[in-house]
């Protein structure tokens, strides 16, 4: 499978339960939950739509018909992860022949559509967004998705996840917006980072916005203080 040729299919990885969500979720889907009047879904749609994707493929879950509503609604293709077992699998059910954007969608970045910064910016291979991190929306995150080494636009290394420390401030984060080659889904069967690792280049894309996770109380405030103004 070639890398080089135009990026046209975009994969939504939504079939998690999203337990730290479960007060708020829209008939058990987190992704329903609107952010300023409009849902997390829609927005992560017209993002994709935005960017130019011309198929958008939803991961979902036997478990949230309302979302596979939703989605039939917004004219995005449905595909089921039978059983979680995590992001790359969940991208794996989409069964896309090439190099695919992925988009998580309850993550948020309102000053940059990021999916077209990405594909303004991809020669080949694979490819993430990155930040710098910055108060106040960093003291909202988990210490995930740091990098720890950065050579010009190469990601040289990551620091292992600690899902009990915060995320330090001014530190570099990978943001929820991907391209991942044929490369990396050869490495797939070890996992999301350590198939990152066994890559021999490994692309950054830097933009600079506000990065909020709604998948957490915290992050969805913050959200809506944003997305409400």
């Amino acid at each position: 499978m070639a890398d080089r040729g135009r990026i046209t299919t975009a994969v939504i990885p939504a079939a998690g339960l999203g337990t730290r969500m479960a007060a708020l979720a829209v008939d058990g889907c987190k992704e329903l939950i609107e952010v300023g009047g409009i849902s997390m879904l829609e927005r992560t749609v017209f993002e994709l739509e935005q960017a130019g994707l011309e198929r958008i493929i939803a991961v979902s879950s036997p478990a949230k018909p309302a979302l596979d509503a939703a989605c039939a609604e917004l004219n995005v293709e449905v595909v089921h992860q039978i059983e979680a077992n995590g992001l790359v699998d969940a991208v794996l059910c989409a069964a896309v022949d090439g190099p695919v954007l992925v988009a998580l969608p309850d993550v948020l970045m309102p000053d940059l559509n990021v999916s077209s910064a990405l594909l303004q910016r991809h020669s080949g291979g694979t490819m993430l967004a990155t930040v710098k991190a910055s108060e106040p929306w960093c003291q909202m995150l988990t210490d995930t998705g740091r990098v720890l080494e950065l050579e010009e636009d190469r990601i040289l290394a990551f620091a292992d996840k600690d899902k009990e420390s915060p995320f330090p401030e001014g530190e570099i984060r990978i943001i929820g917006r991907y391209i991942w080659s044929a490369e990396f889904f050869e490495h797939a069967h070890l996992g999301e980072l350590e198939a990152l690792r066994q890559l021999e280049i490994l692309h950054a894309c830097p933009v600079k916005t506000a990065y909020i996770d709604v998948g957490n109380p915290v992050g969805y405030a913050y959200a809506q203080s944003i997305f409400n103004q």
